[in-house]
């Protein structure tokens, strides 16, 4: 099936105004509740809790996905929630008790859009790495607009406006989920090995347990490196300009995977990630004040979030049945975005206060590595096509 029989345009649409909206959190957010007064504790706090909330966000939307079959009205219902997290996101102002709940409702919801979306531009590419990858170039394009636009906007404007332009963003997402058309639902086959059952194979364990890892690895980054690089002397945008020199390696490696993915396969690709990840951080945190050095670090992000992102979603597409695909695609989002991520954030809001931010950067290296250790067992047992295919 081709991506034109569901509505190839609303899937794009959906990335871009997803993937916009974290192009501006990601990089700014830190910054923008360093501006209104919080304690660097505070924001580690409010970082992690949006982490944490994707420990019971994706599994629940993942469900009633698989189970509804009705995943383009979860994607309507999640938005028009996600819009109303905006909203109420000035009214909190400064106060830390108040942001708490808000941002909590606000990832909530859009808790939703990670699994349900890829599941979807998943299946509308027929399984092929490279459409897959056309389609998903779209939330990569998002990320650049949203990180590199908002860069001189916020140097205009002021970080206290970030609230406003988070709502104007969620509009866009509320109208791309009503332009989807219909996906039909999961088609019922033989009777499936349960998601539990599957969960126990050693190849599988090995992989959720690498992706906790990377996820955990790139907290730092996703919540830290911003403030880290204006603490050096970066302009916000310069920063905004270096976020953008890693989505577009990014985009580029969606373009031309299909090539890289027909001669190494997602296993091996996966497996390599995870190194070039650890030689990543360890960049960012020894030579960050050497602006080749980091530009370096950031092209990396091509292979880091790229080509790890490309092989983790074929290989659950290829490990999971079809119809526990939202499902698998949740419980990675929980385990490497919400467990890894949350604790991540928190170890690396530890790590900065207690030791350096550079070596906050530096324990990311030490768990990619580790994740790289630890994802060997994922090809030991049966070789790649095993792993794989199995």
């Amino acid at each position: 099936m081709n991506a034109g029989g569901i509505g190839a345009a609303g899937i794009k649409a959906l990335f871009l105004a997803y993937f916009t909206w974290v192009g501006l959190f990601s990089p700014y957010l830190s910054l923008y509740l360093a501006a209104i007064g919080l304690t660097i504790a505070e924001i580690g706090v409010l970082l992690a809790v949006p982490q944490v909330l994707r420990i019971v966000g994706p599994p629940f939307w993942g469900w009633m996905a698989d189970r509804s079959g009705s995943r383009v009205v979860l994607l309507r219902v999640s938005s028009v929630g996600a819009l109303a997290g905006a909203l109420l996101l000035p009214l909190a102002g400064d106060r830390f008790a108040a942001l708490l709940p808000v941002l909590a409702l606000l990832y909530f919801m859009t808790a939703a859009q990670m699994p349900i979306g890829e599941t979807i531009a998943m299946h509308a590419s027929g399984g092929d790495a490279g459409r897959y990858g056309r389609i998903r170039i779209w939330g990569s394009a998002g990320f650049i607009v949203g990180v590199v636009a908002m860069g001189p906007v916020l140097d205009t404007w002021g970080m206290r406006t970030l609230p406003w332009w988070t709502a104007a963003i969620m509009l866009g997402l509320v109208a791309s989920a009503w332009r989807m058309g219909a996906v039909p639902a999961p088609r019922a086959g033989p009777p499936a090995m349960r998601v539990r059952e599957r969960l126990r194979q050693p190849r599988v364990r090995a992989f959720f347990a690498s992706a906790f890892l990377m996820l955990f690895a790139h907290a730092a980054l996703y919540a830290f490196l911003s403030l880290y690089l204006a603490q050096l002397g970066y302009s916000k945008t310069a920063i905004g300009l270096l976020w953008a020199v890693g989505v577009v390696a990014e985009i580029a490696i969606f373009w031309v995977q299909r090539r890289l993915f027909e001669r190494f396969g997602a296993i091996r690709l996966l497996h390599a990630s995870l190194w070039v990840a650890a030689l990543r951080f360890a960049l960012i945190g020894l030579a960050a004040t050497w602006l080749p050095a980091l530009v370096l670090a950031q092209l990396l992000h091509a292979v880091t979030f790229g080509i790890h992102h490309s092989a983790t979603v074929a290989t659950l597409q290829r490990w999971f049945e079809p119809a526990q695909h939202a499902r698998a695609q949740a419980l990675y989002v929980t385990v490497g975005y919400g467990l890894g991520g949350a604790l991540g954030v928190l170890v690396a809001t530890a790590v900065w206060s207690a030791v350096s931010p550079s070596a906050a950067f530096m324990v990311s290296a030490a768990a990619a590595a580790l994740g790289g250790w630890v994802f060997r067992r994922c090809r030991e047992p049966m070789g790649e096509a095993g792993c794989a295919d199995g």
